[in-house]
């Protein structure tokens, strides 16, 4: 199954956060605002696109040990990023 991709990014790009959703709440207790607005002004690699065409975007990822990874992904939609570089 294909997912629909925005047209003018591509995974592997660079992009930046430039704006947030206004609507962003912490239904789940696991501080997505706080997430966002972390990313705001800072660039990362697109990852992919779920099925409404928002970008995956890595924004914290940390290597606490040998053995052990974690990282934050948020999805974004189009609008609220720019474009910084292709994936050469």
């Amino acid at each position: 199954m294909t997912l629909p991709r925005a047209k003018k990014f591509e995974i592997g790009d660079l992009v930046r956060v430039e704006g947030l959703p206004s609507d962003l709440g912490d239904f789940a207790g696991i501080g997505t605002p706080q997430v966002f607005e972390q990313a705001l002004g800072k660039a990362f690699r697109v990852q992919g696109f779920n099925a409404l065409g928002h970008l995956e975007l890595v924004v914290v990822e940390q290597h606490p040990s040998a053995h052990a990874y974690e990282a934050d992904t948020i999805w974004i939609e189009p609008k609220f990023v720019s474009l910084v570089a292709r994936l050469a």
